[in-house]
């Protein structure tokens, strides 16, 4: 008997069962949909934490490299382990978009321990070009007290009772912020703590989060004149264009730097592989997300047993039909591979049915999430896969009993 022939028999034996094919079917159905559920939301989860960690505000992917200097013997307050000429090298690498030292990324706070007196606390000082607080006394700092470098200071209240006892009593006191003294020239309220995000710090509106507003507040460029330690140029950001090999990329510039750099000689460059760090961060997101749609397979493993308890009722009632077809000369052979054709057709189709289910429903949850769900067809190879596996596995018994059954005590 031909095998198409077979496949035509058992897809018009599950037609005339219907209802019963459809009930066991609905177990298949159930386990594909919620494991192409979730791995499709996962998916987009990971997609879009690894994008969120790897990629600035354009949406590149970037690399910062820095220098270790071995010769203590160099003037640190003007050496250059990144010269233009550094750069300008780097940035003619193709798959490089653009390159950046620390200067362009600016320092907006720091953490310094205040002393008045006796007393001495540890605050968050932001550094500000200006400020603009309602002020319990005093004022507030201006672009010129940046300009020109003046060693001025606002605090709030809260530091201002710590230190001085009294907000009025900490106006024009000078404040000892890490053995630099500075004049306090205004004090804010600690409880106006909801500011603007333009006011540069305080619980600034980000995105419906918000950030611990500084403690004390003084200029920018005074704090990068009087201490040019903090703004040594060390470290540069390489960003990336998108789709390259940033791995790659990142390893020519390091030869470059090692064998051509400004300071080699003085010194190493390093730079710590984002790249790995970023794999190992998939892969622990891959690893969540196989996990949970292990434990939703569970129910696959239940409707497989579903489709054999079935597949035996089948045997059972079909006995007369099987005695009929042995003694017409249709073999064991025959027999069992109708049986098993049966079992695959119901998990095959119950797999179609539940992989675009799945994604219906991954899509129609991401509506309401942050994120959207990737299918990708890996996922759908996979789950016709495991519908065809469990349709042959919990086939394969009731299909042999079938063939083994005794065409002389069937017709007896």
């Amino acid at each position: 008997m031909r095998l198409s022939e077979i496949l035509k028999s058992s897809l018009a034996t599950l037609r005339m069962n219907g209802r019963r094919t459809f009930l066991t079917m609905i177990g298949i159905v159930i386990g594909i949909a919620a494991v192409i559920t979730i791995m499709s939301l996962g998916n987009g989860f990971q997609k879009q934490t690894l994008d969120e960690l790897a990629q600035d505000e354009l949406g590149r992917s970037s690399q910062a490299f820095y220098y270790n200097p071995t010769n203590m013997d160099i003037d640190f307050s003007s050496f250059q382990p990144f010269k233009n000429s550094d750069l300008a090298a780097i940035d003619l690498i193709p798959g490089v978009d653009e390159v950046r030292t620390a200067e362009d990324i600016p320092q907006q706070a720091t953490y310094m321990s205040a002393t008045f007196r006796n007393i001495t606390n540890s605050y968050d000082v932001a550094l500000v070009e200006e400020s603009n607080y309602t002020l319990l006394v005093g004022r507030n700092l201006t672009i010129a007290d940046s300009q020109y470098r003046q060693k001025y200071a606002i605090i709030d209240s809260f530091a201002a009772s710590e230190l001085f006892g009294d907000p009025e009593k900490a106006l024009h006191k000078s404040l000892d912020l890490d053995g630099s003294d500075y004049t306090v020239v205004g004090v804010y309220d600690s409880q106006a703590a909801f500011t603007n995000e333009d006011d540069g710090m305080g619980f600034g509106d980000m995105g419906g989060m918000y950030t611990v507003m500084s403690q004390v507040e003084i200029p920018y460029e005074t704090f990068q004149y009087y201490n040019p330690q903090n703004f040594y140029n060390w470290e540069i950001t390489v960003f990336f264009e998108a789709g390259v090999n940033m791995k790659t990329i990142s390893q020519q510039i390091s030869d470059y730097l090692t064998q051509n750099g400004s300071a080699a000689e003085d010194g190493s460059y390093t730079y710590y592989d984002s790249s790995e760090m970023m794999e190992q961060i998939g892969n622990t997101l891959s690893m969540i997300t196989l996990f949970i749609s292990a434990v939703a397979s569970i129910s696959l493993f239940i409707a497989g047993v579903g489709v054999m308890n079935m597949m035996y009722i089948s045997v059972s009632e079909r006995t007369k039909e099987i005695g009929i077809r042995r003694s017409l000369g249709a073999t064991r052979k025959s027999i069992q591979w109708q049986f098993l054709l049966e079992g695959i057709a119901i998990t095959t189709l119950g797999g179609l049915v539940g992989y675009f289910a799945g994604i219906g429903l991954a899509f129609s949850v991401s509506r309401f999430l942050p994120f959207s769900a990737i299918v990708d067809v890996q996922t759908a190879m996979v789950s016709v896969g495991v519908s065809i596996l469990i349709g042959l596995v919990f086939s394969v018994f009731p299909a042999r009993a079938a063939s083994r059954k005794n065409v002389v005590e069937i017709l007896r």
